[in-house]
């Protein structure tokens, strides 16, 4: 899946720069306890679990171009 993250975030940055931070958290891992909201979701979601600004928005599959989407109209929602 960290390889998959990477690749989103190749993606990601051509699309929208410096605007976009991927980050890859393995959820094995102690640092997942620093999102507590995650944590808390785990057990009902399929890995891998994509956040968007602070919120779980898809899990159990990674989609450049829906991920994109949902970038472009939070994007647009802030703009507008």
């Amino acid at each position: 899946m960290k390889d998959e993250a990477e690749d989103l975030s190749v993606a990601l940055k051509q699309n929208f720069g410096d605007e976009v931070n991927v980050k890859f958290v393995d959820v094995t891992s102690e640092e997942v306890q620093e999102y507590p909201k995650i944590v808390s979701i785990l057990p009902r979601v399929r890995l891998p679990l994509t956040v968007i600004n602070d919120e779980p928005r898809f899990h159990g599959g990674i989609s450049a171009e829906v991920i994109a989407d949902a970038v472009l109209e939070m994007k647009k929602a802030k703009e507008g």
